[in-house]
């Protein structure tokens, strides 16, 4: 990573090919469909935020090879830009722990660290632990939900969940006001700072201890929702790393508005990597 005056993101990563196939409807278990089409193209969670954040700005560089294979993505793609998505981790569950503490420990100029579990999870503790020695932000994004996560929360400044993802954490509706409050509370109680529930169209609850935002979605026409969530992350990284000190409740969510445009625009495209904008095609939009 170049040490220059760049805000630096750095993102414990799952790098996959995504293997995409686009039919009328999510097949029902034991159900066969005829799809339209059919791609193959670049992802991964840790990939699809790392360069979400890069194309808005941030310097985003640290990649090593594995002798495994690469992550695949199985995704299944409805007509109306609803996903399903399985994945094999293959290279993503080979990162050395020591390897992820000496990058986060050496890069210069580091402002925020991502995970989500797609990747190695010794890894990413080490990586969070380190972050937290050095001051630097972190960000989890829990998807997709293991036990892994109960290690995360402790070491993580802000937590990034969707609908589905928050009530497996926690058991709690994230569309009722009480459930919202409820599960944020259980999940303050292990140690993060905020939390961020993204609702789809519905857009996303930034809550703290003692207050909670409501941020709305952008309106579109959703074509695919692939890597939707990994560019609000991205994008939300990206932001909170132009910060020059501690980041307030306000500006997380104004981080959050930024980060639901960006989200906006990769929904009315096709693809990972394909879809994800510019700064500059953010502000078009």
């Amino acid at each position: 990573m170049a040490d220059r005056m760049i805000p630096s993101v750095a993102v414990v990563a799952s790098l996959n090919v995504d293997h995409i196939v686009h039919a009328p409807r999510i097949p029902e278990p034991g159900e066969t469909l005829m799809g339209f089409s059919t791609s193959r193209e670049l992802g991964g969670k840790g990939g699809n935020q790392a360069v979400a954040a890069a194309r808005l700005g941030a310097d985003v560089t640290h990649v090593r090879r594995s002798p495994l294979p690469t992550g695949r993505a199985a995704i299944t793609v409805d007509a109306e830009g609803v996903n399903s998505i399985v994945v094999v981790a293959g290279a993503n569950a080979d990162i050395p722990a020591a390897a992820a503490e000496a990058a986060i420990g050496e890069l210069p100029g580091l402002r925020v660290v991502v995970g989500q579990l797609e990747a190695a999870a010794d890894a990413t503790e080490r990586a969070f632990a380190t972050a937290r020695e050095r001051g630097v932000r972190t960000v989890l994004n829990t998807a997709p939900v293991d036990e892994v996560a109960a290690h995360l929360l402790p070491l993580s400044d802000v937590v990034v969940s969707n609908e589905i993802e928050f009530r497996q954490l926690t058991g709690q509706d994230p569309f009722d006001d009480k459930g919202l409050r409820r599960g944020g509370a259980e999940l303050f109680a292990a140690g993060c700072r905020w939390v961020i529930v993204t609702l789809g169209a519905e857009g996303c609850v930034v809550l703290d201890p003692s207050s909670s935002a409501r941020v709305p979605a952008v309106a579109v026409r959703a074509v695919d929702t692939t890597a939707a969530g990994d560019s609000f992350v991205g994008a939300l990284a990206a932001r909170l790393a132009e910060l020059p000190g501690e980041p307030t409740t306000a500006d997380v969510v104004a981080a959050c508005g930024f980060a639901a445009k960006v989200a906006a625009v990769v929904v009315t495209r096709h693809g990972a990597h394909p879809s994800l904008p510019t700064l500059a095609e953010v502000l078009e939009a």
